[in-house]
């Protein structure tokens, strides 16, 4: 199992998750920002909504490096 916060994984506020996969984390991470309603985490929603491909995939390998130096909690 693994800790991350709204910040590590990008977004602008240190709320934790815990997930034993990254796509757990992804998920728990997406569902936050969607649920958060405050300019910061509004900002955030809007980028991922109108990234292109390549943005996304860049977004999406650098949550993957993240993820494999965040240490078992």
């Amino acid at each position: 199992m693994k800790t991350m916060s709204c910040r590590d994984m990008g977004g602008p506020c240190d709320t934790k998750f815990t997930a034993d996969t990254s796509e757990e984390m992804m998920k728990k991470g997406s569902e936050h920002l969607k649920t958060e309603t405050d300019e910061a985490h509004t900002k955030i929603t809007d980028q991922m909504e109108t990234m292109t491909p390549k943005e996304n995939e860049e977004r999406n390998e650098e949550f993957m490096k993240k993820w494999k130096n965040t240490p078992e909690s």
